[in-house]
């Protein structure tokens, strides 16, 4: 009888920790895209120096943001030029119409958005102003 109840327990302490294991779930699921990522302009796009240009992006850190217009350096990192469309929202979704300054014609240069504090923060990709 002694057996029969030590079995019962080693049983019972067993359904408790598949119950308990069970009862965690599924793992996370990993993170989704970027906290910050520039939608539009696409890489290859061209825009007019001195012009404007439509820039979207996605902002999931709830931060106010600055578009910026940058140069690519031949290192591949990028030097910022202008700032193009400053404190641009904090909206998940946002966009602006930003003016291009007179900068000389060329395909090497990019729009990054930033959060205003510089922790977060997304690189289009290369983009061509035209005279």
């Amino acid at each position: 009888m002694r057996t029969a109840k030590a079995k019962g327990i080693a049983v019972g302490a067993a359904t408790t920790a598949a119950a308990a294991a069970l009862a965690v779930g599924p793992a996370a699921p990993s993170a989704a895209g970027p906290a910050l990522k520039v939608t539009t302009p696409a890489a290859g796009s061209s825009a007019k120096v001195a012009g404007s240009l439509l820039v979207q992006w996605s902002n999931t850190t709830g931060k106010e943001v600055d578009v910026w217009l940058s140069a690519r350096t031949p290192s591949g990192g990028h030097d910022r030029l202008s700032l193009v469309a400053p404190k641009a929202g904090t909206k998940k979704a946002g966009e602006a119409l930003a003016t291009l300054p007179t900068v000389p014609p060329g395909t090497s240069y990019t729009i990054e958005v930033t959060t205003q504090d510089g922790k977060e923060s997304d690189v289009s990709g290369p983009l061509s102003l035209i005279g």
